[in-house]
């Protein structure tokens, strides 16, 4: 019988050599957005940042007034890694409905594209004030407006790259600062290379 992976490093978290990665940035450009009826609340952001050259970057504030929404959440572990849509509900939700909080970031694909990982929470009048929260996905669709504030991060490239243990594309910061193009690139190499943490198998 073949061994189970252990997803997880079961020793003690205090003692343990430390597994995250840290970059320092400034802030840069802050972008305010309004959005107009219909447009999709995950495609008109990217749109946005792609259009505006943003690819680093951090969502400070969002308000909006939904027709509809779609959200997605993990409904189980996956055995092994990657989580993947068998994991995964996708949760469509008929309006009128409030856009309440909306946190997540930007950054950048290997390939320069600007990539939105997002986490929402909405309210829906009847039954009244009942809240949902999840992943943003299309399908969310502006009503009558959304305000959104965008705070561009100078000094890092805030990237997506695939991880070993997960497997699937996770964020790395990458300082800029006294780096040549050579040495960036050689950073988001090592990083791909990085070995699974103590523990995993």
């Amino acid at each position: 019988m073949p061994k189970k992976e252990m997803l997880f490093d079961k020793t003690n978290w205090k003692t343990r050599k430390p597994r995250y990665d840290v970059a320092e940035g400034k802030i840069g450009r802050v972008l305010t957005v309004r959005m107009a009826p219909g447009d999709d609340l995950f495609g008109t952001t990217v749109k946005i940042c792609k259009e505006k050259k943003l690819k680093s970057g951090v969502i400070l504030s969002v308000a909006a007034s939904l027709r509809k929404a779609t959200l997605r959440n993990v409904w189980k572990f996956p055995e092994p890694f990657p989580i993947n849509d068998e994991c995964r509900i996708f949760t469509p939700i008929n309006g009128p409905l409030e856009l309440l909080q909306m946190s997540g970031n930007i950054t950048q694909t290997e390939n320069g594209e600007p990539y939105l990982h997002a986490h929402v929470t909405i309210s829906m009048g009847r039954p009244e004030a009942t809240c949902f929260g999840g992943h943003l996905v299309e399908g969310c669709e502006i009503f009558s407006t959304c305000e959104m504030v965008i705070a561009e991060i100078d000094g890092i490239d805030f990237m997506r790259l695939m991880d070993k243990h997960t497997r699937v594309g996770e964020v790395f910061g990458i300082e800029l600062e006294g780096k040549s193009s050579a040495q960036v690139k050689k950073a988001i190499s090592d990083r791909k290379k990085r070995p699974k943490p103590s523990g995993v198998r």
